[in-house]
């Protein structure tokens, strides 16, 4: 039962709403998967499945530009055909789920760089495993031994 109080800012179109709702929780499941996925790629024997794994990282990231580019685009063009005055309240949500959608596309398109060099990189996986205390002056501690 839909409340007539109920109604979606956005042009009212309930699509525009639930897609901006639906592809970030699509994004965030899609990185809990590879977030699991990278604490075990040290533990991943094959080459063939590596590789692999990062194709698929890839054409996810790829995959995942082009969604939120469309969702910015529609989502600007449903803002922009929405009466102005209609909805007063919930207009900074509109925007800031405008916004959102813009700034992933640089989020998800942009290359991943190893933060720091003294930070081991994950397409290099060391001998040991890494700790928290081998990064230099967290907590106090001094860090691994230079070599």
């Amino acid at each position: 039962v839909e409340s007539p109080q109920l109604h979606c800012i956005l042009n009212s179109n309930n699509v525009a709403c639930s897609f901006a709702v639906g592809a970030g929780f699509l994004a965030f499941l899609s990185c809990l998967a590879f977030l699991v996925l990278d604490t075990q790629e040290t533990r991943i024997a094959g080459t063939r499945f590596r590789t692999a794994f990062q194709l698929l990282d890839f054409v996810l990231a790829v995959l995942w530009v082009i969604v939120w580019f469309m969702g910015f685009c529609f989502l600007t063009n449903q803002w922009q055909h929405s009466p102005p005055k209609e909805f007063l309240l919930g207009s900074s949500s509109a925007q800031a789920a405008i916004a959102f959608t813009f700034f992933s596309i640089p989020a998800w398109a942009g290359p991943q760089p190893n933060p720091s060099p003294d930070l081991p990189s994950p397409s290099q996986p060391s001998a040991r495993p890494f700790l928290p205390t081998d990064i230099p002056g967290l907590l106090g501690f001094p860090g691994p031994p230079k070599r």
